[in-house]
């Protein structure tokens, strides 16, 4: 009678502790992937605007004007080398400060010694660069970094 009472209990403890272990992983899973997103989401974007930005601060800026999507020989219609000369020419040391992921594209806002913030657009598909009309995204969306920014105080 001993034998018989002195299992009881253990199947359900057992399984209670696989259930705890299964739920626990689930929600780490879930913790893990949201993060990536949020942290990988503009990757390719924030990286086509940093290729271009070291080739603007190393003062290669016929190759810059090439990844902007414009060529010497066969120019942007509205913008000329020589403006993209007058707008990027003079100032170094750019640096990204800022990324807000849209739908299409994202605001990646980029920033020289002395000068003032400037959005860039790029697009999803062919990372394209432009200037962006906007600072931030425009419509409906999550503000998760302007939340932070405000609960931190940075």
């Amino acid at each position: 009678m001993a034998d018989y009472l002195g299992e009881y209990g253990i199947e359900e403890t057992r399984r209670n502790r696989v259930v705890k272990r299964i739920v626990l992983s689930a929600i780490a899973i879930v913790v893990v992937a949201v993060a990536a997103y949020l942290f990988l989401r503009n990757y390719k974007e924030k990286h086509a605007v940093k290729n271009f930005l070291t080739e603007v601060n190393s003062g290669q800026l016929p190759a810059a004007y090439t990844t902007w999507g414009c060529t010497a020989t066969h120019p942007c219609r509205d913008y000329s080398y020589q403006k993209f000369l007058e707008d990027w020419g003079h100032k170094k040391n750019w640096r990204i400060t800022d990324v807000d992921g849209c739908p299409a594209g994202a605001v990646v806002t980029v920033q020289a010694d002395g000068a003032e913030p400037s959005p860039l657009w790029v697009s999803r598909g062919d990372e394209a660069l432009s200037f962006s009309p906007w600072p931030e995204c425009q419509g409906k969306q999550w503000r998760f970094k302007q939340f932070f920014k405000r609960i931190t105080g940075h």
